[in-house]
């Protein structure tokens, strides 16, 4: 979000779910990696990640629970600063 009151990019407080999208531009090995942070219907919450590789290749996901909302979104920035440096974009 771009503050008016100083034209500047500020991180906005993540109160509920949240979805990050990655994709690669590399048009013969397009990949996709999606990270939500939810809660589940226990109250818990979660981290998911998806993917998918390249038309031959199957996607995959993987589910951790983490112990608050402060905890999964630490971890969400970890992968984003992770795929960043690995050449995806956050679409």
């Amino acid at each position: 979000m771009i503050d008016s009151a100083d034209n500047v990019t500020h991180m906005l407080p993540v109160t509920g779910p949240m979805r990050l999208n990655f994709h690669t531009d590399q048009p013969d090995a397009a990949r996709v990696f999606v990270a939500d942070l939810n809660q589940d219907l226990l109250g818990d919450w979660i981290v998911t990640l998806s993917w998918t590789g390249k038309p031959q290749v199957r996607g995959g996901g993987r589910v951790t629970v983490v112990n608050d909302q402060e905890a999964g979104f630490k971890m969400i920035q970890k992968i984003a600063q992770k795929k960043e440096k690995s050449g995806y974009r956050l679409v």
